[in-house]
């Protein structure tokens, strides 16, 4: 009798309730996936501050909204975009003029900041000195550096004409001509951002391993064979990760034009997210200005995506 109830007195303190084995199933599931409950708050907050704004991106492009009027706001469906893509003339020149802005200031960027990033790949005596010059454009405030290059491109009192005469070349209206105006952009978003360009590419240049160099050099390959064999193959990630992050950029730029040109002279530089600006609040046509938003987030989204699908398809061999 009396080992009975030991062992019945046993099983009972060997059963727990069902609430606290509730307790425990939920403190091993927190326990499982305790990395992702820590960023959780962060991203939800996130997650709300992209969503919200992009539904009412969406949903003002479907809308006549234009202060000008004292008309109401009215549900119109894809009546901006069929004026984007049909009606303004302008709509399709914008788009070419972003599109050569960025890839054309990417690609001079590329080509010099990899040349510096190769000058600066090796020791030499104030090595450190030069590369603390060349970062120095990166420090400029976007605003404060595009005032001073708008003073010094000025085809009247510009330093810039000045120093072109001392070499024999004619003065430049820069800015003030439609033939010139998006060169002269470029010009200045290239001496702003090569060195970001120059200083990834470094960082790749001084982390690849020196085992294919070394076999190469005993193979006797010239210095030309080496860079287009081992150094491009090997610095490929590098490369694909630069031109995503300044193509982006460039689609966005608008410090630089706003405060150059304007986006003129005649629409000349008005790119789309100049055009944007001025149909949001010059012309105060919110509408159309979130539809053509819509169509330049399109835009970057495919051209964001056709690059990394070609960076995955080039991995995958």
């Amino acid at each position: 009798m009396i080992q009975q109830a030991d062992s019945s007195v046993y099983s009972v303190s060997k059963t727990s309730p069902p609430q606290a084995s509730a307790f425990n199933k939920l403190l091993t599931v927190l326990d499982r996936n305790i990395r992702f409950l820590f960023p959780l708050p962060a991203f939800l907050i996130a997650l709300g501050l992209f969503i919200y704004p992009l539904f009412e991106l969406f949903r003002i492009s479907m809308c006549r909204w234009e202060l000008t009027t004292t008309d109401p706001r009215t549900f119109v469906w894809f009546a901006n975009f069929v004026q984007a893509f049909i009606r303004d003339t302008h709509f399709w020149k914008s788009v070419w003029l972003m599109l050569y802005f960025a890839f054309a200031s990417v690609s001079v960027q590329l080509v010099t900041g990899f040349a510096l990033a190769l000058m600066l790949n090796r020791e030499f005596k104030g090595e450190s000195v030069v590369r603390m010059l060349l970062l120095f454009p990166i420090i400029a405030t976007p605003v404060a550096m595009s005032l001073t290059w708008s003073m010094m491109m000025n085809p009247f009192m510009g330093v810039l004409n000045y120093l072109f005469s001392l070499i024999g070349l004619g003065p430049s209206e820069w800015a003030a001509n439609t033939a010139t105006v998006m060169p002269a952009l470029i010009l200045v978003e290239v001496w702003h951002w090569t060195p970001f360009m120059m200083l990834v590419l470094l960082a790749g240049l001084k982390s690849l391993p020196k085992d294919p160099y070394e076999a190469a050099i005993i193979d006797g390959a010239s210095r030309v064979q080496v860079f287009f064999k081992i150094t491009l193959p090997l610095m490929q990630p590098y490369i694909v990760l630069v031109i995503i992050l300044r193509l982006i950029h460039g689609f966005r730029v608008f410090d630089k034009i706003f405060v150059i040109s304007g986006g003129g002279p005649n629409r000349a530089s008005e790119t789309l997210n100049l055009m944007i600006y001025h149909e949001a609040f010059a012309a105060l046509n919110y509408g159309y200005a979130s539809a053509l938003g819509v169509i330049m987030l399109v835009i970057i989204f495919i051209i964001s995506l056709g690059i990394f699908r070609y960076r995955e398809r080039d991995w995958s061999y």
